[in-house]
């Protein structure tokens, strides 16, 4: 199996966006927003078998990779999440999430997802440790590494949702925030669907989670081009 379309689509979004944002790197500016960029593009990257599967071999071939998905899925909501909370002025939302109940959810999700990696049996390669679904400890591994995008993502929701009605800003924004809001909610709905055991989702277990990615990663170029045709009355951080 070579992964599903919507998984290349989201790879090639994610290496597009990153892309556009190096020149404004070179000057400083929007570095964040490109090590989420380029932090998600190696996630969705090692989702792909033809990926995965060599970078893993390349790594001792016990599924180390996987681990790496997870890990750069963390990074990757939560310099999203200090971004959007910048952008949109919600200071509640980044005590949220970097506060000290945010960080102590990070911890304990990172300390969680480190141990039952651990503790898991995974002698041979397999992408998306297809091949140990029945393993407690690998049902729980993956568990804790959709809760704690959830968890963001559902603090993320509402900022992003008020973005899309605020009728002074320009069209584009607004669509930009439409799709955010889009695409933090699909992950939320994502982490709570697969809470309920035996619950089959079908091909939504693959388009849930890279739709969220292509929703996401659209807004934030739309937000760039926007910036790039027209220059804001107000610089905006996501920009």
């Amino acid at each position: 199996m070579s992964g599903h379309p919507i998984q290349w689509a989201a790879l090639l979004l994610c290496v597009l966006g990153a892309l556009l944002r190096v020149p404004g790197v070179r000057r400083g500016r929007g570095r964040m927003i490109f090590a989420a960029l380029v932090l998600m593009a190696i996630a969705v990257a090692l989702s792909l078998p033809p990926i995965y599967l060599p970078v893993d071999g390349v790594l001792g071939g016990w599924n180390a990779a996987n681990l790496v998905i997870r890990l750069s899925l963390y990074a990757v909501v939560v310099l999203l999440g200090l971004r959007m909370a910048a952008a949109f002025g919600a200071e509640r939302v980044r005590t949220l999430i970097v506060g000290p109940a945010g960080i102590t959810v990070l911890l304990v999700t990172v300390a969680a997802t480190l141990i039952l990696f651990a503790l898991s049996d995974l002698p041979v390669s397999s992408t998306g440790l297809a091949e140990y679904a029945g393993q407690p400890t690998v049902e729980q591994y993956a568990d804790i590494g959709r809760l704690y995008p959830g968890y963001v993502s559902a603090c993320l929701v509402v900022p992003a949702a008020t973005g899309s009605l605020r009728s002074g800003s320009r069209p584009a924004h607004r669509i930009a925030c439409f799709l955010l809001a889009a695409g933090f909610f699909s992950v939320l709905c994502f982490a709570v669907l697969e809470l309920f055991q035996g619950l089959d989702l079908g091909v939504f277990e693959v388009v849930l989670p890279f739709g969220a990615i292509l929703l996401v990663v659209s807004g934030l170029t739309l937000i760039w081009f926007s910036r790039r045709r027209g220059r804001p009355r107000q610089r905006n951080p996501l920009a």
